[in-house]
């Protein structure tokens, strides 16, 4: 019998299952997760805090489905040890799975800072429904919430907390919000659409005290270049980065850095044994956005659907992703490089008033990134271009104006 385990039940290991549903050559795969409740899009967590949804509407598979193909998801019972010589698996609560295949797809947990009094009950992340679950135990008489990192994850975090009529303070230590993804400029454009959403927005700050008493906490003491302020707070949700699940890796002797290390077919130091998503590192590169994650899965699946000594000839490779935010009706695209890199050239155009703003930029008559702000018709053009790097000199002085205007140029 031919036995796939996958440890993880989030949105990675969804991904491989949903692509080896209708042709699969295992006689089981078993999902093992340690949330109690079926997968969910994690994607999706934002307006479910902000009940813009449900979790039924996010969880995109019932129990027939699994049953239709084969398989089974064990829920609340995580792997606890992975013995790679006799190729099984035990959970916490003792049960053992032999697998021919294998894939770690365990995902990562939030970083939380060693600032003192971050161990309090009422601190917590922003990653999973349990995170949620937390937030929404709290929301009862909540006044106030102190969100700090302003990425993605943090001012999807403060928007859905504001949304439930919680008052908001977002802390970011980088001058720029969402620095990986956007400039000074665009920002800007965030963070006057955060502020006209009625919500606080510090920058240029650290966290230097978490403060409680015997009710709960009751303050956050944050630090700028030359002075050291406390602030009223109930709540404090980090949301200052990942760290990749490894230990599980790591334990059964895998080859592990920041995260489980494999090569370009997604394997693992050991025949058979793959890895992908955040719990994963190729290159030296770890992983946070959905995109790079997608492309790993196709890898995977190519790779699972190979039973024999021989394996897909499918590989990885790192490519440009456009990254989505939509904040208050302010839509941001961001797609590669942002930043332009010596001797790139920048096209740009902007209105503030109107939160406008698209930058392209272009080396050796190539687009190599692009930022769009409030205007984002044109961005998965941007993207394809960028992709196919298409050489854009003959529509160089209409690129701005989008896809529509370089035709009628032709």
């Amino acid at each position: 019998m031919k036995k796939l385990v996958i440890i993880g039940n989030g949105m990675a290991a969804n991904r491989i299952l949903e692509g080896l549903a209708d042709d699969h050559p295992y006689d089981s795969i078993t999902v093992l997760g340690d949330e109690t409740v079926p997968h969910y899009n994690r994607i999706m967590l934002s307006p479910l805090l902000a009940q813009e949804t449900t979790l039924a509407a996010i969880t995109p598979h019932d129990t027939p489905w699994y049953e239709q193909h084969n398989m089974a998801v064990v829920l609340g019972d995580p792997a606890k040890s992975v013995d790679a010589e006799q190729r099984k698996v035990t959970t916490e609560s003792g049960a053992e799975y032999d697998y021919d295949r294998l894939v770690f797809a365990t995902g990562s947990r939030s970083f939380i800072p060693s600032v003192k009094g971050a161990d309090h009950p009422d601190v917590i992340g922003f990653r999973t429904m349990t995170d949620v679950d937390k937030m929404e135990e709290k929301l009862s008489g909540l006044q106030h919430a102190t969100v700090i990192g302003a990425g993605l994850l943090g001012v999807e975090a403060a928007v859905g907390l504001k949304l439930r009529g919680v008052d908001v303070t977002l802390i970011h230590r980088n001058p720029v919000l969402m620095n990986r993804q956007l400039d000074d400029k665009a920002s800007a454009i965030l963070q006057d659409a955060l502020e006209a959403r009625g919500i606080e927005v510090l920058t240029g700050v650290n966290p230097e005290e978490i403060i409680s008493n015997e009710q709960g906490i009751e303050a956050i003491s944050v630090a700028t270049a030359d002075t050291l302020k406390k602030r009223n707070t109930q709540l404090v949700i980090f949301a200052t980065g990942i760290l990749p699940n490894k230990e599980l890796a790591e334990s059964a002797q895998f080859k592990t850095n920041r995260g489980i290390c494999v090569n370009d077919r997604m394997q693992a130091s050991s025949e058979g044994v793959f890895a992908l998503g955040e719990c994963c590192e190729f290159a030296g590169q770890t992983y946070g956005l959905v995109a790079p994650i997608w492309d790993q899965a196709n890898v995977v699946i190519e790779q699972l659907k190979h039973t024999g000594q021989a394996s897909s000839d499918t590989h990885y490779i790192e490519r440009s992703h456009l990254t989505k935010l939509k904040v208050s009706g302010l839509d941001i695209h961001s797609i590669g490089e942002y930043i332009a890199p010596e001797g790139a050239e920048t096209l740009s155009f902007e209105d503030p008033d109107q939160g406008l703003y698209k930058k392209i930029i272009i080396q050796n008559d190539r687009v190599i990134g692009a930022l769009c702000i409030g205007d984002v018709n044109d961005s998965n053009w941007y993207y394809q271009l960028l992709e196919e790097q298409q050489d854009i000199t003959p529509i160089r002085d209409m690129l701005m104006f989008g896809e529509a205007y370089c035709f009628d140029a032709d």
